[in-house]
């Protein structure tokens, strides 16, 4: 296509229609007309590819699908990590009344709505502490733990919301140490973290022996199997960060959901856009209401994810247009609160299958 500063609006429409037919045809992933607009206004804001990811909340797999499109019709370039649209690229981008993205967030609260910094001092500095020594993230579980500052806001979001003051709290995997940071506050009556990951169970634990968390545990547990009996029923909270494969995220919540006492508790847990698509959050928000609960909050962007050590490895890697290593945060997590309005009707039973991974798994 020859390039050109300026488009006829019938010609723009007519190629951007072309462009998202032809991702569609390539990609099992949904893609919309406001998911093209997402990604042009991220690329008219950011030339950093990571950044680019963060603002277009489009699932990665189509949003590379789409750059390449992008790149072959000679409206993008990327390169070094770059991307950036060309003359035309900017030409289609305003022809189709798309503009930059104008972020607002609050500079105290980084858009959480709460400030970690409520909490006591000296927990979030024997947080900090204690995450120095944490485990590293390994891609065998599909880990990547969030920053201090992120784990802190989740506990003080729950005991603001009243999950926390003497409640029993389940963590359903805990990479990001929630169980830890939760037991500092002493406000818990009890908190049990359950993982698969061996290296996690041990450290846990030997944190509270160290730290004198006697109202702190760590068992491990693969969340395919069946809840054991003893903990059906028996928790005020529970918080978790699933995988988002719809499989491994019905799994998990599911656990949590048998896991709780009855009408009036309450759930945690984060899903992204990047591996997850609005079609996928729809289907996920009919099954939460089909298990018996509501959804009381959900703050977009609320968890911010440290870069982890196995990205050049992971599936997305080789679906981008250009490589270089992130420098900052750009995985991003919206924090959901649900709570139980009725005992669900769910069997506890063994789960078989892939639980990580699906077509808009972007990090296995």
């Amino acid at each position: 296509m020859p390039h050109t500063k300026t488009f006829p609006e019938t010609s723009a429409v007519e190629l951007r229609d072309r462009l998202l037919e032809t991702v569609r045809q390539q990609m099992p992933v949904p893609f919309t007309e406001r998911d093209a607009e997402r990604a042009l206004a991220a690329l008219l804001t950011t030339d950093n590819l990571w950044e680019a990811i963060r603002l277009s909340r489009v699932p990665l797999r189509v949003l590379s699908a789409f750059w390449h499109r992008l790149i072959a019709e000679g409206l993008l370039e990327a390169h070094d990590g770059a991307l950036r649209l060309t003359e035309s690229g900017q030409a289609l981008a305003q022809a189709l009344g798309v503009a930059p993205v104008r972020e607002a967030t609050c500079v105290h609260c980084e858009g959480r709505s709460v400030d970690y910094r409520t909490l006591p001092e000296d927990v979030v500095e024997r947080f900090a502490e204690i995450c120095r020594h944490r485990p590293e993230a390994i891609q065998d579980y599909d880990q990547g733990f969030v920053t201090e500052a992120t784990t802190l806001a989740r506990i003080a979001f729950a005991w603001h919301r009243g999950d926390l003051e003497g409640k029993q709290l389940l963590v359903l995997g805990d990479d990001d140490l929630m169980s830890i940071a939760a037991a500092l506050t002493g406000a818990p009556a009890y908190v049990l973290a359950v993982d698969i990951d061996d290296r996690l169970i041990q450290f846990i634990n030997d944190v509270a022996r160290r730290e004198g968390l006697d109202r702190l545990e760590a068992v491990r547990y693969d969340l395919r199997e069946p809840l054991p009996t003893s903990w059906l029923r028996k928790f005020d909270t529970f918080m978790t960060d699933p995988t988002e494969s719809f499989l491994g995220f019905k799994t998990t919540i599911e656990r949590g959901l048998l896991a709780l006492r009855g009408p009036g508790c309450a759930g945690y847990f984060g899903l992204t856009h990047v591996e997850s698509s609005y079609e996928k959050w729809a289907q996920i928000q009919r099954f939460l209401l089909d298990s018996g609960v509501v959804l009381t909050d959900l703050i977009d962007d609320f968890s911010a994810y440290v870069n982890w050590g196995y990205i050049e490895s992971m599936r997305s890697w080789e679906w981008l247009p250009t490589h270089r290593l992130p420098e900052r945060p750009w995985y991003y997590s919206a924090l959901h609160r649900i709570e139980l309005l009725r005992t669900p009707a769910l069997e506890n039973a063994a789960v078989e299958g892939d639980i990580f991974t699906d077509e808009e798994a972007a990090t296995t």
